[in-house]
């Protein structure tokens, strides 16, 4: 039971997580910011996936979190313009996916999709 992490190639990142989003939408993230300059700040923590997306003619990726009821009615949206690669941790099923995602000045950006419990 091994994890992978490997590159996502730039010309899958808009079909990849338009797929990721239906999978986990719903599902609790966390979101943590990794900077040398400001150190490392905890964007979110369990809060509900709205979206992943990439946006080709911005060159710019983002995550929606909230917006889903009135608990969350908000969407928080964190936005990592001109990401330069991305890295993806996929594990056995039903385990957390990770994103890294990196930026061109080297800050870096995790997201963690946790998959939401069966429903017995």
């Amino acid at each position: 039971m091994t994890e992978q992490q490997g590159e996502l190639p730039r010309a899958e990142w808009h079909n990849f997580f338009e797929m990721l989003t239906k999978d986990y939408e719903g599902s609790n993230v966390t979101v943590e910011v990794l900077n040398r300059s400001f150190g490392d700040q905890l964007e979110a923590a369990s809060l509900p996936l709205a979206y992943l997306e990439y946006d080709e003619k911005d060159d710019c990726f983002s995550v929606g979190l909230g917006g889903r009821d009135s608990r969350f009615p908000v969407v928080l949206r964190h936005a990592i313009s001109r990401p330069r690669r991305i890295l993806t941790t996929s594990s056995i099923p039903g385990m957390p996916w990770a994103l890294d995602i990196e930026d061109q000045e080297g800050t870096q950006t995790l997201v963690t999709l946790h998959m939401r419990p069966a429903i017995p």
